[in-house]
């Protein structure tokens, strides 16, 4: 494990984390529910009548993650997947691991998983034994003691972790977390006035080509963006980078994504030519849907250059 320019490590904690033998029958019942994937209409519905996710208890366990370990809290709501549905965003991972198997087939040498928005290292984790490197951007401390447990737990030894955030210029920018949301996914460098009170901290955001260049990074071959909102800006940051390596790209799609783009064409121009875009559909715990792209409703959007289309 690789910790870049950090100047903070999380404190170690005595922490008791539960496993199999030690589930309430409840949570049985919502792990073995979670997994009935065959149930369409309405599966959801089913588990949060088990157990809500914003009232789960404060409750630290410890599963298999696809032959890894997962640790996490049940009052978290991406911990909250992850015990239910065996995952967080099941539909991202099982394109994942597709995607490496045709750069597998593409490619020759190793490949590298760009995870830039790692929260807690979920994503990280799962493409940590798929790949031969991972590089993880995270600039908030609260979350960097999630990647750096599951490194540590599971000792991987081709986890970069990055505690920057990318963007389109070197400056220092508010971050805002609703602490009140269990989804601790859903910080960001773009307030809502109407619902965001003061910021949580100030965070370090670099421009991306900069810093790689920098820091000597290695070829993007899959590139995971998901920072609520900033992606705009990620992706100007990175522009000599995109068009040099020409990676995949698996990236969120909303509002404030919208607003900073300003349109579709300029959606479109901010990636490598010729880039194709397909948006990815999915239910929790299944695998993803490729369906066509409709710029004003897609949320998960997957560019690929043509090279690697069939």
């Amino acid at each position: 494990m690789t910790i870049l320019q950090n100047r903070w490590m999380p404190d170690p904690a005595v922490t008791t984390y539960y496993t199999e033998k030690d589930f309430t029958p409840r949570m049985r019942l919502l792990r073995w529910l979670g997994r009935q994937t065959w149930i369409a209409k309405g599966h959801n519905r089913l588990l949060t009548a088990v157990m809500k996710p914003e009232l789960a208890p404060d409750f630290p366990f410890e599963v298999d993650f696809f032959g890894q370990r997962y640790r996490g809290n049940l009052a978290d709501y991406i911990d909250w997947m992850v015990f239910t549905y065996g995952a967080y965003a099941m539909p991202e991972l099982t394109l994942l691991r597709d995607l490496v198997k045709l750069l597998r087939r593409q490619r020759e040498g190793s490949l590298s998983f760009f995870d830039v928005g790692a929260n807690s290292g979920h994503h990280t984790l799962f493409m940590s034994a798929l790949v031969e490197e991972v590089i993880a951007f995270e600039p908030f401390p609260g979350f960097l003691e999630g990647i750096v447990q599951k490194v540590i737990l599971n000792k991987l030894g081709n986890v970069s972790i990055m505690p920057v955030a990318l963007g389109n210029k070197d400056e220092l920018r508010n971050y805002y977390l609703d602490f009140r949301n269990t989804n601790a996914g859903m910080g960001t460098f773009l307030p809502d006035p109407e619902k965001d009170g003061p910021p949580s901290a100030q965070l370090l955001i670099r421009k991306g080509d900069d810093f790689c260049a920098e820091n000597g990074l290695p070829r993007i071959d899959i590139l995971k963006v998901d920072v609520e909102g900033f992606e705009p800006l990620v992706f100007e940051g990175l522009r000599q980078r995109l068009a040099k390596d020409r990676p995949i790209i698996l990236t969120e799609l909303g509002p404030e994504a919208h607003e900073l783009f300003g349109s579709e064409q300029a959606f479109r121009s901010a990636f490598y030519p010729d880039a194709r875009f397909t948006a990815v559909q999915g239910r929790n715990g299944c695998r993803y849907k490729l369906t066509p792209l409709h710029y004003e409703t897609s949320c998960e959007i997957l560019i690929i250059p043509p090279e690697l289309v069939a």
